[in-house]
């Protein structure tokens, strides 16, 4: 598995201290100087932690199962995609 260099998570800090305080990426965390995981945690409406790993395109995000809920090509571009991950409620009503 791909590790995230400390200018990675310099640059994930960036862009989390870049939203309004009431936007739902509520915070991030990752343990280790070069993790090969960093958690993004959004407010409790729409779920809470998703695991960022880096893939072969780019970063992808996962659910609470480890399955694929978001991709992005570049870090600039993590934002859209953590905004394009469904509310709860949306992800509950679209199963049925």
């Amino acid at each position: 598995m791909q590790t995230f260099s400390q200018s990675d998570l310099d640059e994930i800090d960036k862009l989390w201290r870049s939203v309004p305080a009431d936007h739902m990426w509520a915070g991030w965390s990752a343990a280790g100087a070069e993790p090969e995981e960093v958690w993004l945690y959004r407010t409790r409406a729409h779920w809470r932690k998703f695991p960022l790993r880096k893939a072969d395109n780019g970063f992808a995000l996962f659910d609470e199962k480890d399955r694929p809920v978001a991709e992005a090509a570049s870090l600039d571009d993590l934002l859209t995609a953590v905004e394009s991950i469904p509310a709860l409620a949306a992800s509950e009503a679209a199963k049925r």
